[in-house]
């Protein structure tokens, strides 16, 4: 994840979600057609390799354990399990004759290929869940034996929700480059999940139809167009016309515009998505020396109007952030860091004392070795809120003498320069996991290899020693002050400066559709099996 991601796709993790059987309303051989609009569909169907668009991927695999209305953990392809008294050894109960989209048998031998084969290859999506584990096998079609060398408290509540399930016969025979650039739509979308593509055209559409057999059922959406917009402003007006259907991450800007209408219903949810400002912090990064002082990150951080953003840029739907753990994630939010207030004259104070003067008395501050204090400030091009987030921190930094020039780019082209760590300032969003430890592992040292989450470059030995006593804590208590130190350490060292914790938002056509009203938070996968109707 999430993945660092623009708003509408961080979803660095959380719309996999558990079925249930359901009645629609509508009679079952009527075709029906549910259109989804979005500004970005999916960065590559390739799972191996592609963080966005969790939610689509979600509906093309299934993995072990799912999680219930955006929290609790129940049963997926694994129907039950069990621990050893010792902690070391995870028995999983795989369910009988599930089969892949394209037919082939998926028991516990395919699952037990999947994990250790994701870990061999370390797979950058999925290898970061499997820490700790050492060894996977399948005494017999529906027995998976996981076998740790640690006893761990997220087994359930974190390894296993977000790795896929794939088929060996897809994948078993490529090299590792092979298995990052294989980009053939029909065979990289082969899984266990209710849908399967039909077509992919990227940034015009996907089209998924239903897999007829899918283990829980067919769905009861025969077909799912995800139609991609240019801008926000196009996707709210797509909703008005009822040229879509659905939109699972409406900006805040279409909140007003939609709740006006009577067929449309906008569903609102708090599930820990937040916007940071990424700081380039790796060791050979192509940023300016002067970003690598903490003074100047500091002064930085006093000079952004955060409530200014959530109220202008988010329209409320968002409130000032902290830290990196968001409130949602219960004890684990570190309530201890307050986060700085928007203070221009502390930032132009410290910088004063540190040395950094306007000495040729062109608005902006020299370093002590004579450059200026000019950095590159990137957002996404995705939606228009962005460029107001961007003005907005630009505007603060003039204040204090540091100058940066507001660029949009494409995400494909943030993430090449996040990869090469070839950037300075990145406006970024998340959707994270509902349990801390993706979100601690993205700071480790080995996020920073092949294209891994790590987008600041942040790299710590005491971080990442602390990160394994976070990931292998029994005890609650223990486990939360270690990620509370995590926080702490990433607060103080700024390699995200945390802009915002915002909102999800989603809007649906109520004359068309019903959808539990949890959508914001679920997902649509939950969604199509829970409180759903054809109308």
């Amino acid at each position: 994840m999430n993945i660092r991601l623009p708003y509408s796709l961080k979803f660095a993790c959380l719309l996999l979600l558990v079925l249930v059987p359901f009645t629609i309303t509508q009679a079952q051989d009527t075709p029906t057609t549910l259109t989804i609009g979005t500004s970005y569909i999916i960065d590559t169907l390739n799972p191996t390799v592609g963080y966005y668009g969790y939610n689509i991927r979600g509906l093309l695999y299934d993995t072990l354990v799912e999680q219930a209305d955006g929290s609790n953990v129940e049963a997926g392809l694994a129907e039950s399990w069990s621990v050893s008294d010792d902690g070391l050894v995870w028995t999983f109960k795989i369910r009988d004759g599930v089969t892949f989209s394209d037919g082939t048998p998926l028991t516990a031998v395919e699952a037990a290929w999947t994990l250790n084969w994701v870990i061999e290859n370390e797979i950058p999506t999925m290898s970061s869940y499997l820490s700790n584990i050492i060894e996977v096998e399948a005494p017999d079609a529906t027995t998976l034996k996981v076998t740790l060398d640690t006893p761990v408290s997220n087994m359930i509540s974190s390894k296993l929700l977000f790795v896929f399930i794939l088929p060996p016969h897809i994948w078993q025979d490529k090299t590792i480059d092979e298995i990052m650039e294989y980009d053939d739509p029909t065979a990289v979308s082969i899984g266990a999940g209710p849908y399967t593509v039909r077509e992919f055209q990227p940034d015009e559409f996907l089209i998924l139809d239903a897999n007829p057999n899918y283990w829980r059922g067919k769905s009861p959406v025969d077909e799912i167009i995800y139609r991609h917009y240019a801008n926000d402003d196009a996707l709210i007006q797509a909703m008005l016309a009822g040229e879509v259907d659905l939109i699972t991450s409406l900006p805040s800007s279409g909140v007003v515009p939609l709740q006006g209408n009577s067929n449309i219903t906008v569903a609102t949810g708090n599930i820990g998505y937040f916007a940071d400002l990424a700081v380039n912090s790796y060791e050979t990064g192509t940023h300016p020396a002067s970003l690598n002082d903490p003074v100047i990150r500091m002064a930085m951080d006093y000079a952004i109007d955060r409530q200014q953003i959530t109220t202008i840029a988010y329209q409320g739907y968002a409130q000032p952030a902290t830290t990196f753990i968001p409130p949602s994630m219960g004890i684990y939010h570190n309530t201890d860091i307050a986060g700085l207030p928007y203070d221009v004259a502390e930032a132009n104070r410290i910088l004063d004392e540190a040395g950094y003067l306007d000495n040729d008395e062109d608005g902006v501050r020299e370093y002590s070795d004579g450059t200026p204090l000019e950095y590159r400030l990137w957002g996404d091009d995705c939606c228009a809120y962005y460029v107001r987030m961007l003005e907005i921190i630009a505007d603060g930094f003039a204040q204090i003498g540091i100058s940066v020039v507001p660029v949009t780019q494409s995400t494909d082209t943030l993430i090449a320069a996040q990869i090469d760590y070839d950037f300075d300032l990145v406006l970024w969003e998340w959707a994270p996991d509902t349990d801390p430890h993706f979100l601690t592992s993205v700071f480790t040292c080995a996020e920073t290899q092949d294209g891994g989450w790590n987008d600041s470059g942040y790299c710590n030995a005491e971080y990442d020693a602390l990160f394994d006593v976070q990931a292998t804590a029994l005890d609650q208590q223990a486990r939360k002050d270690a990620i509370w130190t995590l926080q702490q350490m990433i607060y103080d060292a700024r390699a995200w400066i945390m802009i915002a914790y915002t909102d999800s938002i989603s809007a649906y056509r109520n004359d068309r559709f019903s959808f539990h009203p949890n959508l914001a938070i679920a997902g649509v996968k939950w969604a199509l099996f829970n409180d759903f109707a054809v109308l």
